[in-house]
């Protein structure tokens, strides 16, 4: 893979998606959003926007390296079109629904 990334295929059952928040420090905290990480396996594989509605999103392995015009990227963001009106609800989405995630889409993890 590139840039450290690794795919996620699926040959055994599914892993679970674990989360992380980070919250903003230093002099300009007050301006900006928490971050709300996704991980699977313990890498990065997508995120949570802190700001209502609440989106999820993942890194997908791209089927084309040209599919969006950037040879040098194995992977892009896809955004789901649900949205939810907090963040624990997105959480509790993702967990519940993890295999139909893992199985839809090729995950691309980022350590």
């Amino acid at each position: 893979m590139f840039a450290g990334g690794t795919s996620n295929t699926l040959k055994t059952k599914a892993m679970k998606f674990t989360f992380k928040t980070e919250k903003p420090t230093g002099r300009y905290r007050s301006f900006q959003s928490a971050s709300h990480d996704i991980k699977l396996g313990g890498a990065w594989c997508g995120s949570i926007d802190d700001d209502p509605p609440h989106k999820v999103r993942f890194m997908k392995l791209k089927d084309d390296p040209m599919e969006d015009g950037n040879p040098n990227c194995a992977w892009k963001w896809v955004t789901l079109k649900k949205e939810f009106q907090s963040v624990a609800d997105a959480k509790e989405w993702v967990r519940e629904n993890s295999e139909l995630i893992q199985r839809q889409i090729k995950i691309f993890t980022q350590k």
